[in-house]
């Protein structure tokens, strides 16, 4: 496309400076742990007054950040935010116990079943699209409401807040024992990112754990409960019951909490 107009070329540079300003703009940012200081602020879909509102948030809860965009912050869902996902979309692999013959059992975790797809922040295909989830993805359900899953929010699931409603929170660092040994328990305590392992004949760990210095446990455990924590970071106490010749620890998990 040529140009010829010099009015024309000066308004389409400055465009193209605007736009590659405003990318590296949202790049700068480095995530970091913010603290809400009002009551009752409206957690939106976009960045922009005119958004839906998914959530509301209050006077010190904690959020993760991880954009900035002009006045906006795009922020990771809190757990305590459900949102939506079609039951077309997800197959159950966990199911609770019914109190009675007569109750149907309800789903405690599913895995999605297609590549890409939309998690809403309310039960309907005209909602807000808040993330996305992927192929085998494990997620924890929360309720069904006629044929959606209720969830806690997957990784990829967003929001957006004003900055003026954030306050950065300066983080005590805490010393990750990896491995430290308790010694009247003869357990360690570990904390990292639960990942998924993969399915072998006879292997005896289901999990792996990877702590902030990349170092790798793999967990044996209840596997439904490791699948509802992939991805999310964990502490976990546990014992170490590798052979000699094992490259990698295994670590029996006997607690496993999400990190707070």
């Amino acid at each position: 496309m040529r140009l010829r107009n010099p009015t024309s070329r000066f308004i389409f540079l400055v465009l193209i400076l605007i736009l590659v300003y405003n990318v590296s703009f949202a790049d700068e940012l480095t995530p970091f742990t913010g603290e809400i200081n009002a009551n009752n602020i409206n957690l939106r879909s976009d960045a922009t007054t005119s958004a839906s509102v998914i959530g509301v948030l209050n006077k010190g809860e904690r959020i993760e950040v991880v954009l900035a965009l002009y006045e906006w912050y795009k922020i990771r869902l809190p757990k305590n935010l459900p949102i939506y996902i079609k039951k077309s979309l997800a197959s159950c692999i966990d199911y609770s116990q019914p109190q009675s013959t007569h109750e149907l059992k309800p789903c405690l975790t599913a895995k999605v079943s297609n590549d890409r797809v939309n998690i809403r922040a309310k039960p309907s295909e005209s909602s807000a699209i808040v993330g996305v989830a992927d192929k085998n993805e494990i997620i924890s359900v929360i309720a069904e409401e006629s044929s959606w899953y209720k969830i806690e929010p997957v990784q990829n699931s967003f929001g957006w807040i004003h900055k003026k409603f954030v306050d950065i929170v300066k983080l005590r660092q805490e010393k990750v024992i990896s491995p430290a040994i308790i010694q009247e328990e003869n357990l360690v305590v570990l904390k990292g990112v639960v990942r998924p392992y993969g399915n072998v004949f006879r292997r005896k760990a289901t999990h792996r754990l990877v702590t902030a210095d990349n170092k790798v446990f793999l967990l044996k455990g209840n596997r439904s409960s490791l699948n509802a924590l992939n991805h999310k970071e964990v502490k976990v106490i546990g014992k170490i019951i590798s052979l000699q010749a094992a490259k990698t620890p295994i670590v029996e998990v006997r607690i496993i909490e999400v990190a707070s």
